[in-house]
């Protein structure tokens, strides 16, 4: 029943916040009593939030009682046959169990050692009775203390705390069948980890702490989009009294805007066939611009994943519905190559890292430095590792784009390199490295475009060469020796000298590589599937 009601609330909330809330907004009223609606409303989906999350935990905790009292249950049924066999006599009293010897009247002819025999039996199973019984009293009075822990006031609560107040109940409900904080371990452990868990340890974390667990490579996919839609919408719920009181501070608006975006791509994509629905992998505020990673369909079941890494520019509310439609542009052509028109491909939008700004007139500081990518690069490691831990042998590529191909170069040149099978640069400024194999792969397996003609692209890969086209940081030489030639050239990957393969292409501009019906699109589509190995040349990436 509750896991019923947590389920309602849950559509009850999304429908409201989306329907009613966003449908407000879209429509531009304005004024005092639009501001006073508006607080009403979101006070309103506030409880409806807050409501569904008891009753999500309530669920968890009664699953967990229901689990161990038919145990306890059994068990005592089963010591009761057992001292009826024994000869003995089982009565329950309002103290609990009595036990005595069966047969009534006189048991004077019993010898001292079958009376001593026959009382050790009442006395060991008079000590299982009540160890029973405790275990029954203990599992009842932790149902009970979820009871009172979770307080009906909170629902009502408007204050800014009472979202925070909610968890920590939750969390401590958790707490009471032994689920804790969530540990910190690598992508690998983390697989190990959670598939040692039981369902009830799951359920109870999924409830206490879904934004840990949505944050954590190396689980499911599908446990991680479920954990990240509740906490998107606790955060926009705990979020939404300071913003409509307008007493938020300037980077909460900031991640509403961005938190909003996300939500919105989802709801947008809420009607998507099996295999391609939309996933979210991870969100998050550690930048201004916001985080996100969203997939198109399942990597953990998809036989083919792409992850796309963007350059320069991309935010979460202007660069992820257009690297949705990038990724699905990708889907759309590698369903193409295959024959029943189902690729098996998962496709990932990866803005895990801080892109640089474009600056005055398309050129900052960030763009030349190397400090974002550096920065990046650990966390898509951790992501590739973390969809690598799920043990399904999945063929794995990375199409960078523009600055996107620095995050990728600094991943893959550092430790053992990136756990991936192919590498796509393209309208790349240089990876840091020289060379192909300095990326820890096989250089056949390094693919690269770039734009024909002259265009932002030139700019791209022409400018930003001498900062990202070498395998140190700027520095120890002037800008103007480099481009005088003194010293190491730079090298970019579709360079001759950097040894990957460069393939062909008719994109003319630096956005131009997903067009549909291009050879730029077919290219790419060609590495994911991995068809440059088929014995048909006309599925092989065409080459210059």
């Amino acid at each position: 029943m509750w896991k019923t009601t947590a389920a309602k609330l849950i559509e009850l909330e999304n429908a409201f916040r989306v329907g009613v809330n966003d449908g407000v907004e879209a429509a531009g009223w304005k004024g005092q009593a639009a501001g006073t609606a508006d607080q009403e409303l979101e006070r309103t989906v506030r409880q409806i939030a807050i409501s569904a999350n008891q009753a999500q935990t309530i669920s968890a905790a009664a699953d967990r009682a229901v689990s161990e009292l038919p145990a306890i249950q059994s068990a005592l049924r089963s010591a009761i046959q057992e001292a009826e066999v024994s000869g003995l006599k089982v009565v329950e009293n309002s103290g609990g169990y009595t036990v005595q010897a069966a047969a009534a009247g006189d048991t004077s002819n019993l010898s001292p050692a079958d009376s001593a025999k026959q009382q050790s039996a009442i006395d060991g199973f008079v000590v299982r009775f009540n160890a029973l019984l405790r275990q029954a009293g203990e599992a009842d009075s932790k149902f009970a203390a979820v009871m009172t822990t979770l307080m009906p006031g909170d629902v009502a609560e408007t204050q800014l705390n009472a979202w925070q107040n909610g968890l920590e109940d939750t969390q401590r409900v958790a707490g009471l069948y032994g689920v804790g904080p969530v540990p910190k371990l690598d992508p690998a452990q983390t697989a190990g980890w959670w598939r040692g868990l039981s369902d009830e340890q799951r359920a109870l974390y999924l409830t206490a702490y879904p934004k840990q667990l949505g944050s954590m490579d190396g689980l499911p996919a599908a446990v991680r989009d479920k954990a990240n839609r509740t906490a998107l919408d606790q955060r926009l719920t705990e979020l939404s009294p300071a913003l409509a009181g307008g007493n938020s501070p300037n980077h909460d608006k900031r991640e509403w805007e961005n938190l909003t975006k996300i939500k919105g791509v989802l709801a947008d994509g809420s009607a998507r066939p099996p295999g391609k629905e939309l996933m979210l992998l991870k969100f998050g505020d550690k930048f201004l611009d916001g985080q996100v990673v969203m997939s198109i369909g399942d990597p953990d079941k998809a036989k083919n994943v792409s992850v796309s890494v963007p350059g320069t520019g991309a935010t979460v509310t202007n660069g992820l519905e257009g690297g949705i439609k990038r990724i699905d542009a990708m889907q759309q052509v590698t369903d193409k190559l295959t024959p029943a028109g189902g690729s098996d491909l998962a496709s990932v939008f990866w803005l895990d890292y801080d892109a640089p700004e474009q600056g005055a007139a398309g050129i900052s500081g960030s763009m030349i430095k190397w400090d974002r990518s550096q920065e990046g690069a650990p966390r898509l490691d951790s992501f590739v590792n973390g969809v690598r831990a799920q043990g399904n042998d999945q063929h794995i590529t990375l199409i960078a784009h523009s600055y996107g191909t620095t995050v990728v170069g600094d991943a893959a040149r550092s430790g053992n390199g990136l756990a991936v099978d192919d590498v796509v640069s393209l309208g790349s400024p240089g990876m840091h490295v020289t060379r192909a194999q300095d990326l820890h792969m096989d250089p056949a397996h390094v693919w690269a475009e770039r734009a024909v003609g002259t265009s932002k692209d030139t700019a791209v890969v022409e400018g930003g060469q001498y900062s990202h086209g070498v395998d140190h940081k700027p520095g120890g030489r002037s800008l103007v020796d480099r481009i005088l030639g003194e010293g190491d050239d730079p090298v970019t990957p579709t360079d001759k000298e950097f040894g990957g393969k460069v393939m062909s292409g008719d994109a003319h501009a630096h956005d131009e590589y997903w067009v549909h019906g291009s050879t730029s699109l077919a290219n790419q589509a060609k590495v994911v599937m991995g068809t440059y190995n088929d014995p048909n040349p006309l599925k092989h990436p065409e080459l210059k």
